[in-house]
């Protein structure tokens, strides 16, 4: 998990920006040096932590760590937001009794409200809303798909970063049985099993064995699931990891498809389901290759495409139209968003061109599933994690 330069710029200054000030207050009180030494001592502790997680705890591959790192951004956050509010609504009266001579009691209260507000939206969405699954159901039509695959039952999930659950299991097992009473055709792993190390998928097999589906379990790589966000002591070690990932996600029970391509068939009819590796933004992230899945299999047959990054689809995909349907994640909406009525409003927007749901340019179709895990902070504010049913339905 990386720490990017400008984030611990930003970081830092949300720590020295509050407890300057409250410094500043309890000298201007007079207060005792204990008291002083006392709140001196977090902002202290967060910035040697925080500088350990930019240049120490990308040697480290204990995944337990990693997940740990993703509680302390939680808890610092718990921490200080409200002490930034303290000093916005500090600063506000400030203003206030400069022009009336007196304090403001109404915005005190305001800013209690709203602390409490904050707080109680943090805690739901770390303890409650990350294990509150949510089911989508979306019709997906082609003009000429294949009569036997009408009504075709596909479910994806995605983004499950097993190390951020920690190895608890029973935080998972009702989505396993949620997806069960799904009655899938086929099950879709668009990525991210993993957030970096093979080791977080010990243990896990019994329960991803309970997955069901008619035809089969399918999944691709995401960017997660090479350990790039590490560095290892050499290319072996390296490499071990990564094959490590590959071997518990066919142990999990799916066909791992890596740049290849495989028939689906039901009754006389077939399409066919292509999987590629990763392809990303950043050079290092990029692995897939769609001209390598699709080689020597039938130009004009009806295809299924899973990549676990979206931008893949603008990129390269759009405009083969006999790839009618693109199965992504990566995402995660942010693990922010403001649902109003069926549409929900995310910061995802500043980044990516299509970040969630389902997209249609001409016949051709994106779904980005917006993951059952998180990564970097434990918190889903006001997206669910999702399991996705896309059926197939040939067009009026």
């Amino acid at each position: 998990m990386r720490l990017y330069t400008s984030v611990l710029i930003i970081l830092l200054l949300i720590i020295a920006l509050p407890d300057i000030f409250f410094y500043l207050k309890l000298k201007n009180k007079k207060a005792k040096p204990i008291y002083i030494i006392l709140h001196l001592i977090p902002p202290v502790l967060f910035t040697g932590i925080f500088f350990y997680i930019k240049f120490g705890l990308i040697h480290q591959h204990n995944f337990r760590i990693v997940a740990a790192v993703m509680w302390f951004y939680f808890f610092f956050l718990l921490i200080y937001i409200p002490k930034l509010l303290h000093i916005i609504f500090h600063f506000l009266n400030y203003l206030y009794k400069k022009k009336y001579s007196r304090n403001n009691n109404t915005l005190n209260r305001i800013r209690v409200l709203l602390t409490i507000l904050v707080v109680g939206i943090m805690l739901v969405s770390a303890f409650i809303t990350p294990r509150n699954f949510e089911v989508t159901q979306n019709i997906v039509r082609a003009p000429n798909l294949p009569a036997s695959f009408d009504g075709f039952k596909i479910v994806q999930i995605s983004d499950i970063h097993l190390g951020s659950w920690n190895n608890k299991h029973n935080k998972l097992k009702s989505a396993i049985e949620l997806i069960n009473r799904l009655d899938a055709d086929i099950i879709v792993f668009s990525g991210d099993m993993v957030n970096n190390f093979a080791e977080e998928a010990e243990g896990w097999g019994p329960l991803f064995l309970e997955l069901k589906a008619k035809s089969g379990k399918f999944a691709v790589l995401g960017n997660h699931d090479y350990g790039d966000y590490s560095e290892w002591k050499s290319v072996k070690e390296r490499n071990t990891n990564k094959l490590g990932i590959k071997q518990a996600i066919r142990d999990f029970g799916f066909r791992l498809l890596l740049n290849e391509s495989i028939y689906l068939k039901k009754g006389s009819d077939s399409l066919l389901l292509v999987g590629v590796e990763n392809v990303g933004k950043v050079p290092y992230s990029t692995y897939g290759d769609l001209n390598k899945s699709i080689k020597g299999f039938p130009h004009d047959m009806l295809k299924i495409l899973i990549s676990h990054d979206p931008t893949h689809w603008e990129d390269e995909v759009i405009g083969k139209k006999d790839i009618f349907l693109t199965l992504s994640g990566h995402t995660h909406a942010a693990q922010m968003g403001i649902r109003i009525g069926k549409r929900i409003y995310s910061p995802a927007t500043f980044v990516f061109k299509y970040w969630a749901g389902l997209h249609k340019i001409n016949n051709q179709y994106l779904y980005i599933n917006r993951g059952l895990g998180y990564i970097g902070i434990p918190m889903q504010i006001g997206v669910r994690p999702e399991i996705t049913v896309l059926t197939l339905r040939i067009s009026n």
